[in-house]
């Protein structure tokens, strides 16, 4: 009887951090390296992220190809293993042939888990991935369970991101803060937060070859790409099956790149920015150039309009 009591409480479910922590370029690294060499750096570096893991008194729950899925049971454990992973793997590994230091996407949720390699399709595990996976290199988000959890240290080098759909069948909001790990970082956050606020907008037109797609509260959410599931479809060779998304919240619209050839986002006043697998604020007007405008190949190019 005391056994089975005891195996019981094993089984209920406690409130802890997920982290998931993402190799950047991994891809890249296996078409420039080869598949063996690569494989070894990208186990070399994961084997020291676990045992950075550990200091800070998590652990491993599951190793998914260049990623690593962490449990701390501690909040303030979780945010100091993400700084000291960063500067750690940038310090010591270097993408070999071109100087550049390895970099990594982290992203972090606290919530209710059983604690082991079946929380990957738990809710606190999905929100993780997703923190992850709208980090951009170098950059810890974590979501405000997290940050309300954190030591007072920990707060005041954290700030606001943005209120993100994380869920797009029932378009439920989790606000994303990042974790700022370096000076650098910081300063240009406090830079930041001096500059006047966003402009906000109540609809953003896309326009291609006739086609018109408008995005807003009623319809926050679009999808373009040659896939026939997409809201736009592109039917190119060079364009991915979902390229970019397109998301609406509270006056603001962001863009999602999900492709192989990345996303150009030329304003009209001039200003042009490369997006890739990563998410990118519009405003004003201009174009978005499915792929990079500078290759010989032709993109399709979508019209965008903010009112």
């Amino acid at each position: 009887m005391a056994r089975h009591e005891s195996a019981a409480a094993t089984a209920i479910a406690t409130h802890q951090v997920i982290m998931f922590v993402d190799v950047v370029g991994s891809t890249a690294l296996y078409e420039k390296l080869g598949d063996v060499t690569a494989q070894r750096l990208i186990a070399t570096v994961l084997a020291r992220l676990t045992e950075l893991v550990a200091a800070k008194n998590g652990r491993i729950a599951a190793e998914l190809g260049d990623e690593l899925m962490c449990f701390f049971s501690q909040p303030a454990d979780a945010a100091a293993a993400a700084c000291d992973m960063h500067a750690r793997i940038g310090d010591e590994f270097q993408v070999p042939n071109t100087g550049r230091r390895m970099r990594l996407r982290i992203g972090l949720h606290f919530g209710c888990v059983q604690g082991h390699k079946d929380d990957l399709m738990s809710e606190t595990a999905k929100i993780a991935h997703w923190a992850a996976s709208n980090a951009k290199p170098d950059q810890t988000l974590a979501t405000l369970s997290v940050i309300d959890s954190l030591p007072r240290i920990f707060r005041a080098v954290s700030r606001y991101v943005d209120d993100e759909t994380w869920n797009f069948v029932s378009f439920e909001h989790v606000a994303l803060y990042e974790i700022i790990w370096d000076v650098e970082a910081i300063t240009a956050a406090v830079a930041e937060s001096a500059t006047t606020a966003p402009q906000r907008y109540t609809t953003v037109i896309f326009s291609l070859e006739g086609d018109t797609l408008s995005l807003s509260a009623e319809r926050p959410v679009i999808s373009v790409g040659r896939g026939s599931q997409n809201d736009l479809v592109v039917q190119q060779d060079l364009i991915s099956r979902q390229h970019f998304t397109a998301q609406f919240s509270r006056g603001r619209c962001t863009i999602t790149d999900k492709s192989t050839n990345g996303t150009c986002v030329i304003e009209d006043q001039g200003s042009s920015q490369i997006v890739r697998r990563e998410t990118y604020p519009l405003s004003g007007s201009g174009m978005i150039v499915l792929g990079n405008p500078e290759q010989p190949t032709p993109f399709a190019a979508i019209r965008y309009v903010c009112r």
